[in-house]
């Protein structure tokens, strides 16, 4: 099953490359995003966690702890001091992405890449295509389930 999910995310992203840069090169083999054979060669990424606030913020604090500051002080505006709790949905929405990418550095780094790219391009067309890139990550890790 996350083989199946895996292999759709790179496609997508693949799809996205060569929308933008024609066909793959040979040696430039399978796009370094998130394929199982890639991960013998890199670092393991860790599984997503349960999806509940508690979890997802362990999970940060243990592989991601650069998103840590900002998950707390978001935690804290829109849930705690608001005695909200229905925010929760939407606060997990977000951090639920933010935690996908930034847990593969590979993925993080890409998607800096994408936003840096699109930031910098004097091309209208090409900056809407970098950032519906990076948007399509976006939305395909948000359908990551948990141990995935």
């Amino acid at each position: 099953m996350q083989g199946a999910k895996i292999e759709r995310l790179t496609q997508g992203v693949e799809a996205g490359y060569r929308r933008r840069h024609g066909a793959l090169k040979e040696h430039e083999g399978v796009h370094p995003v998130m394929t199982a054979h890639a991960a013998e060669s890199t670092p393991a990424v860790p599984p997503m966690p349960e999806r509940n606030p508690k979890a997802l913020r362990a999970a940060i604090a243990q592989h991601a702890p650069q998103l840590l500051p900002d998950f707390d002080e978001h935690w804290k505006w829109a849930v705690a001091d608001a005695y909200d709790i229905s925010t929760v949905p939407a606060f997990m929405a977000r951090w639920w992405g933010e935690y996908a990418v930034a847990r593969d550095r590979e993925l993080d780094a890409h998607m800096a890449d994408l936003h840096h790219r699109a930031a910098e391009s004097t091309d209208i067309a090409e900056a809407k295509a970098l950032l519906e890139e990076a948007s399509h990550i976006r939305h395909e890790v948000q359908r990551l389930e948990p141990g995935q």
